[in-house]
């Protein structure tokens, strides 16, 4: 019984939701359409995925939030209207804004993707060196675990000012920000292979190639995807600030600029860019790993 009410509250919640956006709102309030919109896009992603108690109840917390948000500034109103603008106004901002908002958004994934090509690139091959040898790894793995909790963001301004040009700085904050995780989960995934793996391997005469390409690498490959749906986040994350820091172009230079301006409907509005845009990642890396890990 609960169950069945509990997967009925988010729907019963859009429908009140739906209703208080069409009702009169408070003068300074752009039209409703691009809110609703979103409202009704939130809802068909939850009928998808209405089987799912994590989306039930993200779906709860969600509308209950956008309901406080529309009575609060858009029907009651609060004292300082400039730093909480209704949310009318906040998704309204990409009727007039899209050209710039979509610019950013693909120059951010392109200087994440690159960054992630060469951390994959370098964070696997290096990991597996490393790995392999006992005698590399008890020279390295120190000196790695006093190097690599630090925040790579702190080098953010320093890069910046020393690399050619931001595009570069960006790239070399975010790899390292993925390459970390990567390295030292190859190197541990290689260390702590069941011997017996290795050993049956090398009575049936493998190479030293294929013993990496058909032993080592599937058999690191969970973590390997447990390490990038962790880091992805925190990458993205890290280029936006960097962004904010020296950029001339992607969302965190969008929210930066807006914010020097004091338009907060373009700041609210980049801030939720940046949680959708992270949220497609987790997703595409989690379909990812039911493709290449299918077993796990």
């Amino acid at each position: 019984m609960w169950k069945k009410i509990h997967t009925v509250v988010p729907h019963l919640l859009f429908l009140v939701l739906s209703l208080i956006i069409v009702q009169p709102s408070l003068s300074g309030t752009k039209g409703y359409f691009p809110f609703l919109f979103v409202v009704f896009a939130s809802e068909a992603i939850l009928l998808l995925f209405r089987k799912s108690p994590v989306a039930v109840n993200i779906g709860i917390i969600l509308y209950c939030i956008l309901i406080f948000w529309e009575i609060m500034t858009a029907k009651i109103g609060v004292k300082n209207s400039m730093l909480y603008p209704a949310p009318e106004n906040v998704f309204s901002v990409f009727l007039g804004d899209y050209q710039k908002i979509l610019q950013g958004v693909f120059s951010s994934l392109q200087l994440l993707f690159i960054a992630f090509i060469i951390a994959t690139v370098l964070g696997v091959s290096l990991g597996l060196f490393v790995g392999l040898s006992d005698h590399i790894s008890g020279i390295v793995l120190p000196i790695v675990r006093v190097i690599s909790p630090i925040p790579p963001i702190i080098y953010s301004p320093y890069a910046v000012a020393l690399l050619p040009t931001f595009r570069v700085a960006a790239i070399f904050v975010v790899t390292l920000t993925i390459f970390w995780s990567l390295f030292m989960n190859m190197v541990l995934s290689v260390r702590e292979i069941d011997p017996k793996i290795m050993n049956s391997a090398k009575t049936l005469n493998v190479s030293k190639f294929s013993m990496i390409m058909d032993v080592l690498i599937p058999y690191s490959l969970p973590g390997l995807i447990n390490s990038i749906s962790v880091s992805i986040s925190t990458s993205f994350l890290v280029l936006t600030a960097a962004e904010m820091i020296g950029g001339t172009s992607g969302l965190g230079w969008y929210i930066k600029y807006h914010s020097d301006f004091a338009n907060f409907d373009k700041v609210v509005f980049g801030i939720f860019m940046i949680g959708l845009v992270v949220t497609i990642l987790n997703f595409g890396v989690k379909s990812l790993r039911r493709v290449l890990v299918p077993w796990k």
